[in-house]
């Protein structure tokens, strides 16, 4: 009889080391899924600081360079906007902007005034017209056709990050 309760004893101890073991293989698999998880949310919360850290970057440039052209007199940027440049001038600074994505203080302030001017103007006009194209649907149609992010961002003079963020906002 005691070999018979010795017998069930020991199988019973040995059942028992088998549930501690998967419950030990279990909790440590959900220690690694919760450490994973914490290294993504890290990574993406460094990634997200690093990125509104660029805009701030973007954004402070802007104002200084905005600020140093209101500073100029207004005269010296109306004749800076006459003057025609040589053809092969602009072609150095097509390629320029080609390899740098970042447009020209002065394209950027000049293409502000003109849509500024435009839009005061037109305000009765563009309520009529059909709907045109937005800047997101330009960046996706393009995307589309096959044009990488820099050329995309040359193209429609925006910053690479700034395309970057519409296509990912697309997905």
């Amino acid at each position: 009889m005691t070999a018979f309760w010795i017998a069930a004893l020991f199988v019973l101890q040995i059942g028992g080391f088998y549930l501690i073991a998967l419950l030990y293989m279990r909790i440590s698999k959900l220690d690694k899924t919760e450490k994973k998880q914490q290294r993504i949310m890290t990574e993406m919360e460094d990634s997200l600081a690093l990125y509104i850290t660029e805009v701030k970057e973007e954004n402070a440039r802007l104002i200084e360079q905005i600020t140093k052209i209101q500073q100029k007199p207004r005269n010296a940027v109306s004749k800076a906007e006459t003057t025609s440049t040589p053809a092969s001038q602009k072609d150095e600074t097509a390629a320029a902007v080609y390899f740098n994505p970042k447009p020209p203080a002065a394209k950027v302030l000049n293409s502000y005034r003109s849509q500024q001017q435009s839009s005061a103007a037109n305000t009765e006009e563009l309520i009529t017209e059909p709907k045109q194209e937005t800047e997101f649907e330009t960046v996706y149609r393009l995307y589309d056709e096959g044009l990488s992010m820099d050329e995309i961002a040359s193209r429609l003079e925006k910053g690479k990050t700034e395309v970057e963020l519409i296509l990912k906002f697309k997905r």
